[in-house]
C-alpha cells in the first residue's frame, strides 16, 4: 500500500514538473520578439536575451532615422569606441536580437538597415544597440527611442526612407505609363502616395516616403519603374542614404537590382525638382514586374474576401439574434 502511493506521489510530482516546464516554454513562446518589429538585413536573429555588457567600450549612434513606417526601412550608422567583431541589435521589452557581422572589421564606422515589419502596429519603439569588440568583449549599450507614422501598406507597398532632412521624392511609374508621384498622387488603378516628407524643405523629419495600392486598386500586370530623386538639397554639405523597397501581399519581391535597394546622394548634390518627365533626367533605381498570374490571383483573393456588413444589414442580424 506504501509503495503504490509513494508511486502516485511521484507520478503526480513529474506531472507537475512536466506542467511548469511546459508553461515556461509557453510563456517564452507568446512573449513578444523583436523581429515582430522589424529585422536587421544580412543579420542573423538569435533567440536569447540582449547581450550584457563586459566592458566599457561605447558605441555612439552618427545617424538614425526618428521615424519609420510599416513596411519600410531604416538606414542607421554608428560609430564604435573600438573595432567590432559583431553587432548587436535588438528593442527594449522584446524577446532576442540580431547579430550582424561587419563588412570591414577595421572600420569604427557601421551602418545597418532595418526592415520594419508590415505588421508593426506600434506607435512607437526604442532599439537598443552593441557591439562585441576584438577581445570578446560587450560593449556598453545605447538606445535609440522610434516612432511609428501609420501608412498603407496594401496589397503592393513601394516605400522610400533617407537618413537626413532633405526634400528626396519617391515616384512610381506602372505599366500603362500612369505616374505616382507629388504631382499626381493618385493613379487610375488606385495606387497612391499617402506619404510625402520634407517638400520643398519644409521640414517635417519624418525622412520617409509611401506608395501604397489598397486592397480595391488595380494591380496590372507588367513593370513598374521606381525613380528617387534629390528634389531639393536642403544642406549640400551632408550626404545623404536612401532605401527603398517594395512589398507584394506582404513579401519582398525581386527587382531588377535588389531589394531593399540602398543608394547615396554625396555632398554637393544637386538639387533636381523632379517632375512628370522624371524618366527623361534621372534613371530607375530599379524595376519590378507583376506578373499575369499575380495580377489574377490578387484579383480572386479580393472576390473571395467577404464585404462589410452595411448598417441595415448588422441591425437586422442583432434583430433577429435577439429573438
Amino acid at each position: 500500500m506504501k509503495l503504490k502511493f509513494l508511486r502516485t506521489l511521484s507520478l503526480a510530482f513529474l506531472g507537475l514538473i512536466v506542467f511548469s516546464c511546459s508553461s515556461d516554454d509557453d510563456s517564452n513562446e507568446s512573449s513578444p520578439t523583436v523581429n515582430e518589429l522589424f529585422k536587421v538585413q544580412h543579420a542573423t536573429l538569435i533567440s536569447n536575451d540582449f547581450p550584457e555588457a563586459s566592458s566599457d567600450a561605447g558605441l555612439e549612434v552618427y545617424n538614425m532615422n526618428s521615424h519609420v513606417i510599416p513596411g519600410g526601412t531604416s538606414y542607421a550608422t554608428i560609430q564604435t569606441s573600438t573595432r567590432a567583431q559583431k553587432l548587436f541589435i535588438g528593442a527594449v521589452d522584446r524577446h532576442g536580437y540580431f547579430e550582424l557581422v561587419p563588412e570591414n572589421t577595421s572600420d569604427l564606422n557601421q551602418s545597418f538597415i532595418l526592415k520594419i515589419n508590415q505588421l508593426n502596429h506600434q506607435d512607437h519603439f526604442t532599439v537598443r544597440m552593441a557591439y562585441l569588440d576584438e577581445n570578446n568583449r560587450v560593449s556598453q549599450t545605447v538606445y535609440a527611442d522610434v516612432l511609428v507614422i501609420n501608412v498603407g501598406t496594401g496589397a503592393l507597398q513601394v516605400s522610400l526612407s533617407f537618413d537626413n532632412d532633405k526634400d528626396v521624392d519617391l515616384h512610381l511609374i506602372e505599366p500603362n505609363g500612369s505616374h505616382i508621384y507629388y504631382g499626381n498622387e493618385t493613379s487610375n488603378n488606385g495606387g497612391f502616395l499617402d506619404l510625402d516628407s520634407n517638400p520643398a524643405c519644409t521640414i517635417d523629419g519624418v525622412n520617409n516616403e509611401n506608395i501604397t495600392y489598397p486592397d480595391d486598386a488595380t494591380i496590372e500586370p507588367g513593370i513598374y519603374y521606381v525613380y528617387v530623386d534629390m528634389y531639393e538639397n536642403c544642406d549640400p554639405t551632408t550626404a545623404t542614404n536612401f532605401v527603398v523597397s517594395v512589398h507584394l501581399n506582404g513579401e519582398e519581391i525581386p527587382t531588377s537590382t535588389q531589394n531593399p535597394y540602398n543608394g547615396n546622394f554625396p555632398i554637393g548634390f544637386p538639387s533636381n525638382s523632379g517632375g512628370s518627365d522624371i524618366a527623361d533626367d534621372i534613371a530607375p533605381v530599379f524595376s519590378f514586374e507583376i506578373t499575369e498570374e499575380d495580377s489574377r490571383l490578387m484579383q480572386n483573393q479580393r472576390r473571395l474576401q467577404s464585404k462589410p456588413l452595411s448598417p441595415s444589414a448588422r441591425i437586422k442580424l442583432e434583430k433577429s439574434l435577439n429573438r
